[in-house]
């Protein structure tokens, strides 16, 4: 083959190549503006506060949704503190665990605090949902019984990462 003939070939197969990724870019973006286009084709995203749910479901006057919030923020910073104790607990555990001379007396008593403080949180949740009970009228209470469940799904993560 001499040189004019193998250019032809080369410019021809750079000019195929071209066309095909313009076609390629141009089906991806039309497919970009279309979903752009219709949001609402999928599943709407859940709401980032369970109140906000709660508050739709149960009818909650705003007095109610206040004493709501309020006794959810109190319960969080609680649970925040319990975390983090358990999670220094672990990590205590873990490090005398993996120690070169592991004292097995001193892991067991960690794990016990760990099992203890975990005994806490289920606790601070009971102590919750007593507290929102007295908040609900007996309506409010027969419909937040059938939402439970309903609830915990609607607000667990689809697709959890995987931690490494």
């Amino acid at each position: 083959m001499d040189i004019f003939s193998q250019n032809k070939v080369l410019i021809r197969l750079v000019v195929i190549l071209t066309v095909l990724n313009i076609g390629v870019i141009s089906f991806f973006s039309y497919r970009a503006v279309q979903h752009r286009e219709h949001p609402g084709d999928g599943p709407p995203p859940p709401p980032q506060d369970i109140t906000e749910v709660l508050k739709q479901e149960l009818k909650l006057t705003p007095q109610q949704v206040k004493q709501f919030k309020d006794l959810r923020a109190s319960f969080h910073v609680k649970e925040r503190e319990i975390h983090e104790i358990i999670k220094a607990g672990r990590d205590s555990m873990n490090t005398e665990m993996f120690n070169k001379n592991t004292n097995m007396n001193w892991v067991k008593a960690i794990a016990k605090r760990v099992s203890e403080n975990e005994y806490q949180m289920e606790l601070l949740r009971i102590e919750q949902s007593t507290e929102l009970k007295k908040i609900c009228t007996a309506e409010q209470i027969e419909r937040f019984e059938e939402l439970v469940i309903e609830i915990r799904d609607y607000f667990k993560p689809k697709d959890k990462p995987r931690r490494r």
